[in-house]
This record gives structure tokens, C-alpha cells and sequence, in this order.
């Protein structure tokens, strides 16, 4: 029976125009690279924002201290520097908000099972399947280890690897298509990112995928 659906998968393809078809899978580096990338080119004005007030408050304090300072000690100091511990706390996490949260994601996906992809671009959407894997464990092998025991572990092993399809339209779904130094990346809504490395594609595939998206979306104004 499964044979049969890849069997007819296969054939509705070659009914398609394909502009790439490949598998691959994600290294931390390369997820660290994406999400790098990402961050520089859809970073949120209210980063920014956050990092132009609390410097301005931060030189706002220190130039009262230095003014206060010049009248003598007197109460109104120690609220200034408060003030300015406070600016300085504020401007610290917001310049190093971006690494917090990378190192946050590539931390819970190190305690994750590992996935592996297939992508297919057609003319007029994308499919990516998804295969999650089970960690790679050796496991104690015991004398009365039986034959319904092998058994159970394979359709285990064959259930876990169902893949999950998901398919992006051009003109309905928001998509962008950026590069970074070890990936082409696919940005859905400006918030998911399916990152193909370079790796896992030949040069040929690289440049008919970063010619056809570039055009693709850049007709699309979201």
C-alpha cells in the first residue's frame, strides 16, 4: 500500500513543472546562521526603539550627575543613579535580547528529537515533509530478547517516521525568500523559518532556487 502512494506521489510530480526537489536536514550552526539572518532582516522597530530611549535616558542621567555633582552632594544624585543603573540594565538586555533568544531555541532543540526534510518547489507552491526521528540510543541487547520484541521496535520505528506534509501557495500564503552565508531561507509570515543549507544542495539547485523565488515573491506585496 505504501509503495503504491509513493508510487502515485511520483507520478502526480512528473505531471508538475518542479523547480527543485531535494532532502535535507538542519545542523544548530546552520539554525543559529538562519535565525541570525532573519533577525537583521526583519528585526522589530520596537527593539530599536528600545535601544535609542534607554541610551538617550542613560546620557540624559549622566549629564545631570555631572551637573549635580559640580552643586555638591544632595539627594537628588542617588536618584540619578538609580536612574542611571536602570537605563543601563534596560540597554544591556535589549542589545542582547536577539542572543538570549537564539541561544534559547538551539538549547530546546538540542533536548529535541532529530528531523530530517524533502522539499518539493513547484511553479505555484511548496511541500515540505517532515520526519521526525527517535533519538539514537543503543539499546542493551539481553538473551531473552524475542522475535515480537524486533518486531514491535520496527513498527514503532516505521510509525515515528510518518512524515508531516506542509504546503505553502504563492499569492495566498506570505513568504519571503532571504540568504545567509550557509542557507537559503524560506520566512513564513515573518515569523517561521525553513532554512535549506548549501550543503545539501548542488550549485545548480542553489542558483535555480534563488533565481525562481526572488522572482516568485517579489511580486507578492503582503
Amino acid at each position: 500500500m505504501k509503495a503504491a502512494e509513493l508510487e502515485k506521489k511520483e507520478k502526480n510530480k512528473k505531471n508538475q513543472k518542479i523547480i527543485a526537489d531535494f532532502s535535507y536536514d538542519n545542523s544548530l550552526e546552520e539554525t543559529d546562521d538562519a535565525m541570525k539572518t532573519f533577525q537583521k532582516s526583519f528585526s522589530s522597530k520596537r527593539g530599536k526603539l528600545s535601544i535609542v530611549a534607554y541610551s538617550l535616558l542613560a546620557v540624559a542621567a549622566i549629564v545631570a550627575i555631572v551637573f549635580n555633582s559640580m552643586q555638591g552632594f544632595n539627594v537628588t544624585q542617588i536618584v540619578l543613579y538609580f536612574a542611571l543603573a536602570f537605563c543601563s540594565f534596560g540597554l544591556y538586555y535589549s542589545l542582547t535580547e536577539k542572543k538570549r533568544m537564539r541561544r534559547k531555541v538551539i538549547e530546546t532543540l538540542k533536548n529535541m528529537n532529530p528531523e530530517d526534510y524533502h522539499c518539493t518547489i513547484f511553479d505555484n507552491r511548496i511541500e515540505i515533509e517532515t520526519i521526525i526521528k527517535e533519538k539514537e540510543e543503543i539499546p542493551e541487547k539481553t538473551e531473552n530478547e524475542t522475535e515480537e520484541n524486533v518486531e514491535n521496535s520496527e513498527v514503532a520505528e516505521e510509525k515515528d517516521e510518518q512524515p508531516i506534509k506542509s504546503v505553502f501557495k504563492f499569492g495566498e500564503d506570505m513568504l519571503d525568500f532571504i540568504e545567509s552565508d550557509m542557507s537559503l531561507l524560506l520566512i513564513l509570515a515573518r515569523r517561521q523559518i525553513y532554512c535549506f543549507p548549501k550543503r545539501c544542495l548542488s550549485d545548480e539547485q542553489q542558483s535555480a532556487i534563488r533565481d525562481f523565488l526572488t522572482e516568485k515573491l517579489s511580486g507578492f506585496d503582503f
